[in-house]
């Protein structure tokens, strides 16, 4: 093609383009704080999780027993410990877990997002590629995975500690020091969330191409570890912490292509960016790291995806490293000529534009919901209170709630996980004869369930309901679900 096709680049458009498009990203990311800013000390659940953690949180601080032995018992912890100290110290100078949850996982997604672009400068990108990836990545945490934005739960945790790990491998050069203290980070998300492997797999592929040295402290480091932090588990738990994370549930092939599809359809624009970056895959090891990266977190996802309880959560590893991956394919073809209204910019800034168009459309569109959140928010505090003080008055500390944010509020004891046990009795590692002894209307007082229950969860196999049918009667019901009491 002949180069009058190719007048000199419009240095000025391409900086407009680029800064234009930022804003809209940071508009996207600010529009998506506002619901996690407004609920952090607010008493309105957003996720039973966040009782089901609270409550694990306060067994932590007061030294009760942390993992029950699965077998029998209608309380099952699914996760390692350290998220439940983390929160329950933060939760004792608070005061409330549910709140302290909800702002280390605040925090700890937006220092994800430091990570981002701590990462992309150590590995030499430039400050506005470094801006471009952790924004776009900030964008998508409050955007796709909003659900996830400042409620209790240690997902982001994880993220947080084993993305710090790997900035400082990375800003120390694998050197014995940094690559010790980056497993240990790595390490500690790990024991906050298990499920987090896609970035130890894809820094063990790193470590391994950069030196044999660097590879075997790597290794011996985590080995020593992991070592240590068995055998004080061990100590601690004994055998029923390695049958509470082996908890058993339901698969669904159908739910992995439809949530996998899903998320790919969300996350288009900066997959196929990163598709862009394969061919200069090799060579390069911060490219190849991030491709690794990306696909490890993609068949990870997938294959986690149809765990049936599993949720969004699981492509977190995706969009963290898709927006590593896209913020490289940017840098890499930023200075390719593109036509724009009769002038010519760079690749780099017209991308940047169109990511910013395309998150700034995503927060919009979920901006009607957000309103209407907002504009209900306090009389759902004020629904909450009243439910609460229900719980508080009538469950006498003997309460079973399928909103768990209820019962740890209303001060009741922690007598029943109902998602896990109903899926230990569905998968038939429980048999169906405790919920006979469970749902026998006295051992639990009050018992809320979800809203349009008509006395029976979703979460509990047929014997459980008819159970709760015989035993228990509708006696109150709001916004937040059905209250039912003994009926004898």
């Amino acid at each position: 093609m002949s180069s009058a096709n190719f007048p000199g680049i419009d240095a000025r458009l391409s900086a407009t383009l680029y800064w234009c498009g930022l804003a809209l990203i940071g508009a996207a990311v600010i529009s998506g704080l506002i619901v996690p800013a407004m609920t952090l000390a607010r008493f309105v659940p957003l996720d039973p999780n966040e009782g089901w953690n609270a409550f694990f949180s306060q067994i932590a601080m007061r030294a009760g027993v942390l993992y029950p032995e699965p077998a029998g018992s209608p309380i099952i912890n699914v996760y390692p410990p350290l998220s439940f100290y983390i929160v329950g110290v933060v939760g004792h100078l608070i005061g409330d877990n549910i709140f302290a949850g909800r702002t280390v996982a605040l925090l700890s997604m937006l220092i994800v997002g430091c990570n981002v672009y701590l990462w992309l400068r150590a590995t030499g990108s430039t400050n506005r590629i470094a801006w471009l990836g952790a924004g776009v990545f900030a964008a998508f945490a409050v955007t796709y995975a909003h659900p996830y934005a400042g409620i209790n739960d240690p997902q982001w945790l994880g993220h947080a500690l084993m993305t710090s790990g790997l900035v400082v491998m990375w800003r120390g050069n694998a050197s014995t020091r940094a690559i010790a203290l980056g497993a240990l980070l790595v390490i500690a998300g790990g024991w906050s969330k298990h499920s987090i492997v896609a970035l130890p797999i894809a820094t063990t592929w790193w470590l391994l191409r950069r030196s044999g040295w660097a590879f075997m402290t790597w290794i011996a480091c985590c080995a020593v570890l992991m070592a240590v932090a068995a055998i004080l588990v061990w100590k601690l738990y004994g055998i029923a912490f390695v049958h509470s994370l082996l908890f058993a549930r339901q698969y669904s092939m159908h739910q992995a292509i439809k949530d996998t599809r899903t998320a790919f359809k969300c996350f288009a624009p900066i997959i196929a960016l990163s598709l862009l970056l394969l061919p200069r895959a090799r060579g390069s090891q911060k490219t190849e790291f991030a491709i690794v990266y990306l696909l490890v977190a993609a068949v990870v996802a997938t294959l986690a995806s149809g765990g049936i309880g599993i949720d969004i959560n699981k492509y977190f590893d995706l969009m963290i490293s898709a927006s590593l991956c896209a913020a490289l394919s940017v840098e890499s073809l930023w200075a390719w000529r593109l036509p724009w209204l009769r002038r010519t910019v760079e690749f780099g800034p017209a991308m940047t534009l169109l990511l910013g168009v395309y998150l700034a459309a995503y927060a919009a569109s979920l901006m009607p919901s957000t309103i209407r959140f907002l504009e209900t928010l306090n009389a759902r505090e004020q629904q909450t209170l009243a439910d609460i003080s229900l719980v508080s008055s009538s469950g006498h500390g003997r309460a079973a709630c399928e909103t768990m944010e209820l019962c740890y509020w209303g001060k009741s004891e922690f007598t029943v996980d109902i998602f896990d046990f109903g899926q230990r009795l569905l998968v038939g590692a429980e048999p169906l004869t405790t919920c006979a002894t469970l749902f026998d209307g006295r051992h639990i007082l009050l018992l809320q369930l979800f809203p349009h229950s008509e006395g029976a969860s979703e979460q509990l196999p047929s014997a459980c309901n008819a159970a709760i049918r015989q035993n228990y009667r509708l006696t109150y019901e709001s916004a937040s679900g059905e209250f039912l009491t003994p009926a004898g």
